[in-house]
């Protein structure tokens, strides 16, 4: 009786130091999964500050979300080799290095480390070699203590599970809970939404968003807008050979002109609308300018927002874009060839859209804005006036050194939300019966900046008229202004925008554009750069110029500028096919619309070196 009551009592003691030693094999992985976590938050900014450390430790499910990675990695690891150091190794390894990685993107070019980027590793070899990265003596150390940490886990920690079965069962368990953890909570959008801290950033800026809510967390959501959208019955061989139909042709010898391309923010002609009856001409420089330039109508793809889509369409001639994550095919890239100096030009954080970044894919040289030059200047956006004149700076800068000179300027002044207040006793904006004080001071305040783009523009395109270097100028809106909550503006204004009628869909999103010439190349070119245009989509602006100039570009700008005599309106609501509009169903041109869509996507993806 005392010999089983013995074993008894054995076994309990041995089960109870299995659950002991199960126990504290768990809490060691918690702690070491907690101290590496804590390093990634450390490096989750451009700055490490511990006041950000204890922003992210202040909301739980953010940790949680950083921390469950870490756990899984750091349990799997274990599992498998069966030692806690190697475990921590490992863990410290991936983790600590990705972070660091992070942190010199965003020091260097605002631009956080994204699933994306593990595509790009012989690219990003290439780009590391243009800075220097350098560890700090406080990471230096930090690095040591790791290794510290791994070698008193070898020789004080060396806690083993002996069974192969119970390894294996767990690691089988592991799996399930991460597959059910990953398919589900991780690629939630509303959960990545909802954690982070809004208060320490501007919300509009991705690569903010991105800091605000740790490193691995962003990192692995990344994944969802890493793949490009797939092509349904996409057909490499059949754009190449489309694309092989034409042959690349060089500006002609001696017909170089300088191009200004500026895309003016939120800016439509509002004095053709019935309705409206403006107390002072906001466009009377923009009007007398129309006399005496090619005039017509884009039909953007946006309304209220969505800048970037308009912009990227005039650069590349795409109506759907890719990732733009490295270098992508684009005018831009045609006229470096050509020998232009090429310059991009925004008064704003160039965080915005990334276009620090992308604007490099595209092929611009340089990129002027708010962080790299014009903060020196001011602490506040340059409105047009100023602005304008580093756009007159960067052409002498050309001009002294005999460079052709492309210019891309997005402007920023008349962004909205305009103030329901009122600023100012001038009616630009005629007041009339019927008309509420909140929505009339939204839209006198919009007009009161667009009266000041008006003469803005007079006194750039002034200094180009009197300019001998050949000069082109395309102004162009890029959508329509929000104008309250709900269209109420517009309402107010009795503007139809019912996008079931053709005219409340061109109400919506049409906005003008115009080419002007100087003198010079009127004569260099010989055209005279007067007349009504066609009304077009963004992705035709450029072959639009190009068509009237009479240069014919390379393959792709004369694959688009064939589609453009088919369908020079491409939008999901209306198409415009010879001169009429109509809903894709009904029009012609569907295989040319279809082998255009093919030959986009493989353009865009397949960059020519």
């Amino acid at each position: 009786m005392n010999s089983i009551l013995s074993l008894i009592e054995k076994d309990s003691k041995l089960k109870l130091n299995k659950f002991i030693k199960g126990i504290t094999i768990l809490f060691t992985i918690i702690i070491l999964s907690l101290i590496i976590t804590t390093i990634t938050f450390l490096f989750s900014r451009s700055v490490s500050d511990l006041r950000y450390l204890s922003i992210y430790c202040r909301e739980g499910l953010l940790v949680l979300m950083n921390f469950i990675p870490v756990f899984i990695l750091m349990a799997f690891v274990y599992l498998i080799s069966n030692r806690l150091w190697i475990s921590f190794i490992v863990n410290s390894f991936v983790f600590v290095t990705m972070s660091l990685v992070n942190k010199f993107k965003l020091t260097y070019r605002d631009d956080p480390f994204t699933f994306m980027d593990l595509k790009l590793f012989k690219e990003s070899l290439i780009m590391a070699e243009k800075y220097s990265l350098g560890l700090s003596p406080k990471v230096i150390i930090m690095i040591v203590g790791l290794f510290i940490i791994a070698l008193l886990l070898r020789k004080f920690f060396d806690l083993k599970v002996n069974s192969f079965k119970v390894r294996t069962i767990f690691i089988v368990l592991l799996c399930i809970i991460t597959y059910i953890i990953f398919n589900g909570f991780y690629f939630d959008s509303k959960i990545y939404a909802e954690v982070g801290d809004k208060s320490t950033i501007n919300i509009w800026i991705q690569s903010q968003q991105f800091q605000s809510k740790g490193f691995i967390y962003p990192f692995i959501y990344s994944a969802t807008y890493s793949k490009e959208v797939e092509l349904e019955g996409y057909d490499e061989e059949r754009a190449i050979k489309d694309l092989n139909q034409y042959e690349y042709t060089n500006i002609p010898e001696g017909e170089k002109v300088n191009i200004i391309a500026i895309m003016l923010e939120a800016y439509n002609d509002f004095s053709e609308f019935e309705n409206l009856e403006l107390g002072i001409d906001v466009y009377k420089n923009y009007h007398e300018l129309q006399k005496e330039s090619i005039h017509g109508k884009l039909v953007t793809n946006i309304f209220a927002g969505g800048t970037i889509d308009t912009e990227r369409a005039f650069l590349t001639g795409y109506y759907t874009h890719p990732k733009y994550y490295r270098k992508t095919n684009s005018f831009v890239w045609y006229l470096n060839e050509q020998g232009y100096k090429t310059e991009a030009m925004h008064p704003i954080t160039g965080s915005f859209y990334n276009r620090r970044n992308v604007n490099n894919y595209l092929g611009f040289s340089e990129f002027e804005h708010f962080d790299n030059k014009y903060k020196e200047v001011q602490s506040e956006y340059l409105w047009d006036k100023d602005f304008f004149d580093y756009i007159i700076e960067g052409h002498e800068n050309s001009k002294n050194n005999g460079e052709s000179y492309f210019n891309f300027s997005v402007t920023y002044q008349n962004h909205g939300p305009y103030s329901s207040e009122k600023y100012t006793e001038e009616q630009f904006l005629k007041k009339q019966t019927g008309y509420d004080d909140a929505n009339y001071n939204i839209i006198n305040n919009y007009l009161h900046g667009i009266n000041e783009t008006d003469k803005a523009i007079k006194e750039l395109v002034d200094y180009f008229r009197s300019e001998d270097e050949p000069t082109i100028i395309v102004l162009f809106g890029d959508h329509n202004p929000w104008l309250g909550t709900d269209n109420s503006g517009y309402k107010m204004l009795d503007i139809n925008l019912d996008l079931s009628d053709i005219q409340g869909f061109k109400n919506y999103y049409q906005t003008p554009y115009l080419i002007w010439a100087n003198d010079t190349a009127r004569k260099t070119l010989n055209k005279e750069f007067v007349g009504e245009g066609n009304t077009i989509s963004p992705n035709f602006l450029m072959t639009e110029l190009f068509d009237y100039i009479g240069w014919e570009g390379n393959e792709y700008m004369q694959y688009v500028s064939n589609l453009k005599e088919k369908l020079d309106v491409n939008h999901e609501i209306f198409f415009k096919e010879n001169g009429e509009y109509k809903n894709k169903s009904e029009i012609e041109n569907k295989e040319a619309w279809t082998d255009f869509l093919n030959v986009q996507h493989y353009y865009s993806l397949n960059f020519k070196e």
